[in-house]
């Protein structure tokens, strides 16, 4: 199945969890990948502030009690969301992330948020809280993270009301970095030269370098 839903429709429901709820759904759906599908051909770009499922079979279940409270930035480090999306797609890959946002403003959920992706890897966030994936959402950017390819304004826009949809399901506090929060310091460097100006209207802190970590 191929299709759309546009971003206003998200919170709620926000996302959806299985085919039947999605068959269930009253949004129009034209595009759509679970698991066990075959990876989409052609690909497709539901267009700006429209998002599809493209289902990743890498994930996990959040530890009992735990509070989603964290957004976590990134760059694919490539030039496509199907890149991003196939690798995700992949098992042997064992990386996934809950959200990818193309240049275009194209959202793709490849992990539920009330889900674990594993999206951080070894890392520790600013109050010393180690294994983010348990409490955090990942947000993939299509970017060569370069420090030189430009994060367009259709993709910057996306990613602040995505956020905004998600404080609807999440009380959520802190939007950080891959890199401030890889350990060991040093290990990732995305999204490099993102322009995190372009999320001030958020009511959430935006913890980046010169935020000093507290904790061991």
């Amino acid at each position: 199945m191929l299709g759309f839903v546009p971003l206003a429709m998200i919170a709620p429901p926000l996302i959806h969890e299985n085919r039947q709820a999605i068959q269930m759904s009253r949004v129009r759906m034209r595009h759509n990948v679970f698991q066990g599908d075959a990876f989409p051909k052609p690909w497709f770009r539901p267009g700006f502030q429209n998002f599809v499922w493209v289902q990743s079979p890498n994930y996990g279940v959040r530890p009992k009690g735990t509070v989603v409270d964290t957004v976590v930035v990134h760059a694919t480090a490539g030039s496509t969301a199907r890149g991003a999306a196939l690798h995700f797609f992949t098992p042997a890959s064992q990386v996934s992330a809950h959200y990818i946002i193309g240049k275009d403003g194209s959202i793709y959920q490849c992990v539920s948020t009330f889900r674990r992706a594993w999206h951080a890897g070894v890392s520790r966030d600013f109050l010393g809280r180690g294994n983010v994936n348990n409490f955090s959402i990942g947000i993939e950017l299509v970017n060569l993270d370069n420090g030189k390819d430009p994060y367009p304004k259709a993709q910057t826009n996306a990613l602040l009301h995505l956020i905004e949809a998600l404080e609807y399901r999440f009380p959520l506090k802190y939007v950080t970095s891959h890199a401030y929060i890889a350990l060991p310091a040093g290990r990732k460097v995305d999204p490099n030269g993102f322009p995190w100006h372009s999320l001030a209207s958020l009511n959430l802190k935006l913890v980046d370098k010169g935020h000093a970590r507290q904790g061991p």
